[in-house]
């Protein structure tokens, strides 16, 4: 099994959305990221 495959799947998700994040920081303010975050944190709580 390559080492990929091997990671967990938090670690797995964390790498996309890091990568997600890189693909659109120069169009969406690191700011209005986290706002968004903060929105869908709190409707998981909700």
């Amino acid at each position: 099994m390559t080492e990929e495959k091997k990671l967990n799947p938090m670690k797995e998700f964390l790498n996309k959305f890091f990568d997600l994040c890189r693909e659109y920081q120069q169009e969406i303010p690191p700011h209005k990221m986290a706002e968004v975050l903060r929105d869908y944190a709190e409707r998981l709580d909700g």
